[in-house]
């Protein structure tokens, strides 16, 4: 699990919020026509410890939102007016931070919104949960083999349930764009779109029975269902997900995996 210094609550954004209006920021003058902003940076500003860069990058990719800046999507935290930004690929390496004012926007605005209503206890894990909870090969292998089984002569539509940080893209079984994942976590659904920007959709949902109403019945060729070890999914809604998926239902529990058939169709 992850460690406890690296949960991030809402203590560290007072903390960020405090301290961003503390620095001085300097302005990105090689920008000034494109893509005008300020930063502060590793080494060059003054009252910033290297533990600090990765403390604010992981605050806001925990509590920021999907944004493009022009054919990049970045995660933006915004508050009293002003926006923050990172642009390394890896939180952990966090040495640079920009800084520009809400209504300054870098292209069309076309990112997936994780904007949730509900609070999750994986919120304050997101930042650090890739590291922190790797995928283990015997959980890689099986899954890979159940997609193998389902799978037709094209890339299939997935459905991911509590998808995460986007574990079944990080693998390769499925395309960005003939995916959709669901999860109540929008710090979760954050790294998901940073490292997959080209998802076709995420859900923020806390998706119960009935589905209804998101979802109609063969929408997807392939569901899936990755739950934590212990955290079982009820009948009603396997049978819900059996309905979804046209091929399959991969369903997960920790490193054990099973494939469902689907509900046929009722005349």
């Amino acid at each position: 699990m992850t460690t406890t210094q690296e949960r991030i609550t809402s203590a560290d954004l007072g903390w960020w919020l405090t301290k961003s209006a503390e620095l001085e920021w300097t302005f990105a003058k090689t920008y000034a026509k494109t893509a005008p902003h300020s930063y502060v940076a590793r080494g060059r500003t003054a009252g910033m410890s290297d533990e600090d860069y990765i403390r604010a990058g992981r605050v806001i990719h925990t509590f920021g939102r999907p944004g493009k800046f022009y054919d990049r999507t970045e995660i933006y935290l915004e508050a009293r007016g002003i926006k923050w930004w990172t642009m390394d690929r890896d939180v952990r390496d966090t040495g640079l931070i920009n800084q520009a004012p809400t209504d300054r926007l870098y292209g069309v605005q076309d990112a997936p919104s994780t904007e949730s209503i509900f609070t999750s206890p994986y919120d304050e894990l997101a930042s650090g949960w890739d590291a922190e909870n790797p995928t283990s090969e015997a959980l890689a292998g099986a899954l890979t083999a159940a997609f193998e089984r389902l799978r037709s002569t094209y890339p299939p539509s997935v459905l991911d349930i509590g998808c995460g940080t986007g574990r079944v893209l990080d693998l390769g079984l499925a395309r960005p764009e003939r995916y959709a994942g669901v999860d109540p976590s929008g710090a979760m659904l954050n790294h998901l779109v940073r490292k997959h920007p080209r998802v076709g959709a995420v859900y923020p949902l806390q998706l119960d029975v009935p589905a209804a109403p998101w979802f109609t019945h063969g929408q997807f060729e392939i569901v899936t269902a990755l739950m934590p070890p212990g955290d079982a999914l009820s009948a009603p809604l396997i049978e819900e997900l059996r309905r979804i998926a046209s091929r399959g239902v991969v369903v997960g529990d920790g490193d054990d995996v099973h494939v469902l058939d689907p509900v046929a169709p009722q005349n």
